[in-house]
């Protein structure tokens, strides 16, 4: 039943959500092993960002995802790193300390009304760009620095969705090969995608239709403290 909450989410956090996809992080923390948890939430992602891009794909702005792609690429290398030389107890803390950690970031952003911000230096696509490469491969959660980004760069709502649809899906795929190396991804946990496959669809359509009858700003509340408690749990 976890499962199928977190991969609802999944799918809610593309179409139109931000904050929630950290809150699967969570859940598929509390279901699986550390490091299988992060590979067996990749392939859900991925079915996530193929809706996005099919609902989203003419609204990308390019030149600022191409901005972000060589330092993201970096990042994730160094994340690979990372995930080698730790075992599930030690990347549990990771994990933990990073979902406590970005929703802080992330509910300081709102507080700070993050649109107003207009840093653009070349220095600033690269130190966003390799952080959130670090953090989505060591546990899908680079919600918070994309999100920076994007608003930083003065975008409207469709081209910020649409740009971001893009680049999750460019970087999910980028990290299939790796995911799979390190033994994170397998038969048994693509079996289990296959299953879960569909919560992410219907959370999708769930997502648009909740947008139009909820306040969107108490959502993302309930979202970033469901996903601070779960990070304290993982922590504790």
């Amino acid at each position: 039943m976890l499962g199928v909450l977190a991969a609802a989410i999944v799918g809610g956090s593309k179409s139109g959500i931000p904050g929630a996809g950290i809150l699967a992080v969570a859940l598929f923390a509390q279901i699986f092993p550390a490091k299988e948890s992060t590979g067996a939430l990749l392939p859900l992602l991925l079915v996530g960002d193929v809706l996005a891009v099919g609902m989203m794909h003419r609204h990308a702005n390019w030149p600022h995802l191409l901005r972000l792609f060589p330092w993201t690429a970096g990042g994730i290398l160094v994340g690979v790193g990372v995930l080698a030389a730790v075992n599930n107890h030690q990347l549990r803390l990771i994990i933990g300390g990073l979902i406590v950690g970005m929703t802080l970031y992330q509910a300081a952003i709102r507080l700070w009304r993050a649109p107003r911000l207009t840093a653009r230096g070349g220095a600033f696509a690269a130190s966003l760009g390799v952080s959130a490469g670090i953090t989505t491969m060591v546990a899908n959660a680079a919600g918070p620095f994309t999100t920076l980004y994007m608003l930083a760069m003065g975008m409207g709502k469709l081209e910020f969705v649409g740009t971001l649809s893009w680049f999750y899906l460019v970087f999910n795929l980028f990290k299939v090969p790796f995911a799979t190396y390190l033994g994170l991804i397998s038969l048994e946990s693509l079996r289990i995608n296959l299953i879960l496959a569909p919560a992410v669809v219907a959370g999708a359509y769930l997502g648009r239709w909740l947008l139009h009858r909820i306040p969107q700003r108490w959502f993302e509340d309930a979202v970033l403290l469901l996903a601070f408690l779960g990070g304290l749990d993982l922590l504790f």
